[in-house]
């Protein structure tokens, strides 16, 4: 056996057994040569680095499992505790009882004021949708009041409203209708268009004043206080009972009456039977008034807005038919 096997047969060799097999050679140690010697003191060499080896191994193992638990450790935890926390989070939105209900926080003043004005024109914007889809959106009603002498109908049809009309475009259109109406007819003096929601509307017609009638062939045509003549013609049976006739054949002389008449009360007026142009030496424009209380008026057309208000007064002094002669001056006499 060379020395290599020996040391691999001792290498291979438990301890307990080389222990065992050094008993049995104790008797023998006086008899062990030198090689003998040297195996042991290698082998004992080889025992102890076996030891050494062992015991840095047994130390880094345990310098590794203190030190891997410190550092492992908390991660485990962190994910466990996140783990945890998720799981509870699950279990929270799992049960509703646990999860209390959060007051909803209140928009700020400021930020409903700026949404203010966009969410009334939107309403607005709906509203007037709904408006013109419904069938109320041309459904309206016309009132003519003020009117004398045009019937209501005749206002309507000046004023070209018509049913298939949007009252919304009837009311933004009120200016037109109303220069249509004024321009459609002498008589009318002015008017207005007024409306009340949701479809209702209202002409409002002043006329010019009668001042009197003209004949023209067998018909008579109103004089109004503008001086124009009106275009609606008359037959004597439609004549108001209480009238005044106009004989003047110049137009011209015919409006500058009526503008005259214009600023007399109506009252006054109402007391002239007929009117009849009578020149004089000294008046040119004498005008002849024949009374429906049996008096005559001798005026001067260009004087008649200043000498014919007295003419009541005179008249309640007479107490026979008279002449009131206001030429020049005033005075009168008997017929």
């Amino acid at each position: 056996m060379t020395e290599k096997d020996s040391l691999e047969e001792v290498k291979e060799t438990p301890q307990e057994e080389v222990e065992a097999e050094e008993k049995e050679q104790a008797p023998d140690t006086e008899k062990e040569s030198d090689f003998l010697v040297q195996w042991k003191e290698r082998h004992q060499a080889y025992l102890a680095s076996q030891k050494d080896a062992s015991a840095d191994e047994k130390s880094e193992n345990q310098s590794a499992l203190e030190h891997k638990p410190k550092a492992v450790e908390p991660k485990r935890k962190g994910r466990a505790l996140v783990k945890e926390q998720s799981d509870t989070a699950d279990s929270d939105k799992k049960s509703p009882k646990a999860a209390p209900k959060k007051n909803k926080a209140p928009l700020p003043r400021k930020a409903l004021l700026k949404a203010f004005p966009i969410i009334a024109a939107a309403l607005v914007g709906l509203l007037l949708a709904i408006y013109f889809i419904s069938p109320l959106s041309k459904k309206k009603q016309i009132e003519v009041v003020g009117n004398h002498y045009l019937s209501s109908e005749m206002i309507r049809s000046y004023s070209q409203i018509s049913e298939k009309d949007y009252a919304l475009t009837t009311l933004l259109l009120r200016k037109n209708i109303e220069q249509a109406i004024k321009n459609s007819s002498t008589l009318v003096k002015s008017d207005k268009l007024t409306y009340q929601f949701p479809n209702r509307f209202t002409i409002q017609v002043e006329e010019y004043a009668e001042v009197g009638y003209v004949k023209d062939k067998d018909h008579y045509r109103l004089v109004l206080s503008s001086g124009n003549i009106s275009e609606t013609a008359l037959s004597a049976e439609e004549l108001p009972e209480r009238h005044t006739l106009i004989n003047l054949a110049d137009k011209r002389k015919v409006e500058e009456l009526a503008l005259q008449l214009a600023s007399i009360d109506p009252s006054i007026i109402e007391m002239i039977q007929s009117i009849e142009l009578t020149p004089s030496k000294v008046s040119a424009d004498l005008l002849t008034m024949t009374m429906h209380d049996e008096n005559t008026l001798l005026i001067p057309l260009s004087e008649i807005d200043i000498k014919l208000p007295y003419y009541p007064k005179i008249a309640k002094q007479l107490s026979l038919p008279s002449v009131v002669d206001m030429e020049v001056g005033a005075f009168s006499y008997a017929k």
